[in-house]
């Protein structure tokens, strides 16, 4: 076999190792949670060496950080997808968050991204490290109202998303913690409408 072609057979099979320790790793922090699972756990599982896994990952926090950025990835997606496909700014807006606060009832994005993240990426997250990809969602999600009236068009949109941000992940945890996160869900859902029917109709001029 040719060199170049063996260094490609190389890399696929070291991307295939990375690719199965993630999703090995992402079903254990779901069903364990971080602090339960092992990296014993995690090899063991998977299949493979320790020492594939430190090739890839300096550590377990290294791993968690992938695999929170791959559960976090897939729903920061959806909300996007799902706010862009509103037929009105407002209705794109409500349905974006809607689905942001529905991702807090799947087992993963609960348990990693909501719960477990704030204290194993907390050092992360004090320098700010872990909170781009959701301000650039709700930047994404929030940017079309300024469209809407000349009273929001002059709100910057940076500060609104992170005023929003951190309601969010108040709902976000609300849900997440709850011991009966569906309806913990729907009373999510009649704050939300009643602050977007508020800002809307103080847009409107009343």
């Amino acid at each position: 076999m040719a060199p170049v072609a063996v260094k490609g057979l190389r890399a696929r099979q070291a991307e295939a190792t990375r690719e199965l320790l993630i999703d090995v790793a992402r079903d254990l922090f779901t069903r364990q949670g971080y602090a339960a699972t092992s990296i014993d756990d995690i090899i063991g599982q998977a299949g493979v060496a320790r020492g594939a896994l430190y090739h890839h990952f300096a550590g377990k926090e290294a791993l968690f950080k992938a695999v929170y950025d791959v559960v976090e990835g897939e729903v920061i997606a959806r909300v996007v997808a799902t706010a862009q496909n509103g037929p009105t700014p407002w209705e794109g807006v409500v349905a974006g968050l809607r689905a942001f606060l529905d991702a807090c009832l799947e087992p993963s994005f609960r348990r990693i991204v909501i719960l477990d993240s704030v204290s194993v990426l907390q050092a992360r997250a004090a320098e700010g490290g872990i909170e781009q990809i959701e301000m650039s969602m709700l930047v994404a999600v929030l940017t079309p109202l300024t469209t809407t009236s000349p009273d929001l068009a002059s709100v910057p949109v940076r500060p609104l998303a992170y005023v929003a941000l951190g309601g969010l992940y108040g709902a976000a945890l609300y849900i997440a913690r709850s011991d009966k996160p569906k309806k913990a869900r729907a009373e999510a859902d009649i704050v939300l409408d009643r602050i977007v029917s508020g800002l809307r109709s103080a847009a409107a001029g009343g």
